[in-house]
C-alpha cells in the first residue's frame, strides 16, 4: 500500500506541441504499439496526444511513450487487446507529441468534481427491487485557485489554450512521483477575488474531454 500526500504537488499545462503526423498501423496489445510516420521525432518519456483515431475511445487521449523502435512506438497505460472495442486495423489516424509543458506557479487549491457514475434503470414491472446497470460518467473539473498575478509566466499558455476553444494538455504531479495527464478544455478568470484582509485571488478550471491517464512514476 502506498499512500501519497499533495504537498509538494506541480499543475502543468502543454504549452507547445509538435507538427501532427500520421498513424499508419496501431495494435490491439497491451500496451499497444503504434506506427508513425518517418521523421516523427517522438522519443521515450514523451508524451504524445492521439489527435485522430477511427479508435473513438482513445482519441484526444494522452499517453506516454515507453518504447521506440524506429517507428514503433509503444503507448505506456493503452490496453487495445479487445477487439470489441477496438476493432482490428480501426485506430489509424494522426497523432502530435507534447514538447513543452509549463508550471503553474502560485496556485493555492485544486478541487476535482465530477466522475459521478451514471445508471440506466433496467426494474421490470414485476420487481420488487430497483435493477440499474452502470452506463457512462459525468465529466471531471479540475477547479484551481491561484494567487493573482498576471505577470506570471504561465497567464499566457493558459489564456492561449483557453482562446482556441480546443482541448489542451493537464498534468499533475505528485511528490511521489504519481503522475496523471489529460486533454481538457481550460478556462481564465482574469478579474480577481477582491476581500477584505484576504490575498487576492483568482480561478482556473479544466474540464477533462476524454478520460485521464495515470502513471505510477
Amino acid at each position: 500500500m502506498a499512500i501519497s500526500i499533495s504537498t509538494g504537488a506541480t499543475v502543468a499545462i502543454a504549452s507547445t506541441y509538435g507538427t501532427a503526423v500520421n498513424m499508419t498501423a496501431i495494435t490491439n496489445a497491451n500496451p499497444a504499439v503504434a506506427t508513425l510516420a518517418a521523421a516523427h521525432g517522438v522519443v521515450v518519456g514523451d508524451f504524445i496526444e492521439i489527435t485522430t483515431s477511427g479508435w473513438g475511445r482513445i482519441q484526444g487521449r494522452l499517453f506516454r511513450v515507453s518504447a521506440v523502435a524506429t517507428n514503433d512506438v509503444t503507448l505506456e497505460g493503452l490496453n487495445t487487446t479487445s477487439t470489441t472495442a477496438y476493432p482490428a486495423l480501426g485506430g489509424t489516424g494522426t497523432v502530435r507529441r507534447i514538447t513543452a509543458w509549463t508550471n503553474l506557479s502560485q496556485l493555492q487549491s485544486i478541487t476535482i468534481s465530477g466522475g459521478d457514475q451514471q445508471y440506466a434503470d433496467t426494474t421490470a414491472i414485476d420487481d420488487l427491487i430497483q435493477k440499474q446497470i452502470p452506463t457512462t460518467r459525468n465529466p471531471y473539473v479540475v477547479a484551481m485557485t491561484a494567487f493573482f498575478d498576471p505577470a506570471l509566466s504561465w497567464w499566457a499558455a493558459v489564456r492561449a489554450a483557453q482562446a482556441g476553444g480546443i482541448p489542451v494538455g493537464f498534468r499533475v504531479v505528485l511528490p511521489s512521483g504519481n503522475r496523471t495527464v489529460c486533454n481538457g478544455y481550460w478556462t481564465l478568470a482574469e478579474v480577481p477575488n477582491v476581500a477584505r484582509d484576504a490575498p487576492v485571488t483568482h480561478a482556473i478550471d479544466v474540464a477533462f474531454s476524454v478520460d485521464a491517464t495515470p502513471y505510477a512514476t
